[in-house]
């Protein structure tokens, strides 16, 4: 463990302890809750107008938005907890970015309720997978977390089956183009006879374009699978907003 993670989680447990404090101001709550009441109200649930495919906000129902209509042609549904706006988007970057970890409880049953709400019924769970080099400079997958913890809550595996074989340019900088560009041959599936005839769903922290969704997707399909769901805690809007 590196100095800087044992630091972190002395003040976590310490003078953070989530299970007394607001995971958005730390104000001091009742046991068992995760949010204060004036932080709860903020909250910027998924539960309006989505479209049908992918499963963003969108300003009436669609089959497919803006975003994916024709694009995320590799992903059979995609559904999100929350659309990616604040307070949500900063616990996600201090989740991903700050080593939150405290975080994944409250994001991960939210992911299980979506889960079995839209019957996903899945064989396998898997992650979106990072370089050796990434892994070592982050210390860990926030992906990866995410879809291990929802693996003991819903009782269904975690295949390690997916590989990043190619060092990408981080994608929150590019655009949608340069996105699919970025992420040409970067993913592949190490054991193709796992993935045959399965269903699989895709677990993430956030869904942008959706881009690294559908590079994953696109191999896990060449590899046999019959249906492959996403499943992100946060989603951006549609590009043009529908």
């Amino acid at each position: 463990m590196s100095l800087k993670t044992a630091i972190s989680n002395f003040f976590v447990k310490y003078f953070f302890n989530p299970k007394w404090r607001c995971l958005v101001c730390g104000k001091e709550i009742f046991e068992g809750e995760s949010f204060c009441e004036d932080c709860l109200r903020t909250l910027p649930f998924n539960d309006g107008y989505i479209c049908a495919h992918c499963g963003r906000k969108t300003l009436f129902s669609e089959n497919y938005c803006s975003t994916c209509k024709g694009k995320l042609t590799q992903i059979d549904l995609g559904r999100s907890v929350f659309n990616y706006e604040k307070p949500i988007s900063t616990l996600i970057m201090r989740f991903k970015y700050h080593n939150a970890r405290y975080l994944q409880d409250y994001f991960v049953e939210r992911l299980r309720l979506i889960y079995l709400k839209n019957y996903f019924n899945a064989d396998f769970l898997v992650y979106v997978p990072m370089t050796k080099k990434a892994m070592r400079k982050r210390g860990y997958n926030q992906s990866e977390i995410l879809a291990r913890r929802l693996s003991e809550k819903i009782n269904v595996p975690v295949s390690d089956c997916l590989q990043k074989v190619k060092e990408t340019k981080r994608q929150a900088t590019l655009n949608r183009a340069e996105r699919l560009k970025n992420l040409e041959k970067a993913f592949r599936v190490t054991d193709k006879k796992s993935i045959k005839g399965k269903t699989v769903v895709i677990v993430d922290d956030v869904t942008t374009t959706g881009a690294t969704a559908q590079a994953v997707a696109e191999r896990l399909k060449k590899a046999g699978a019959i249906k492959v769901y996403l499943l992100t805690v946060a989603s951006t809007p549609p590009i043009d907003k529908y």
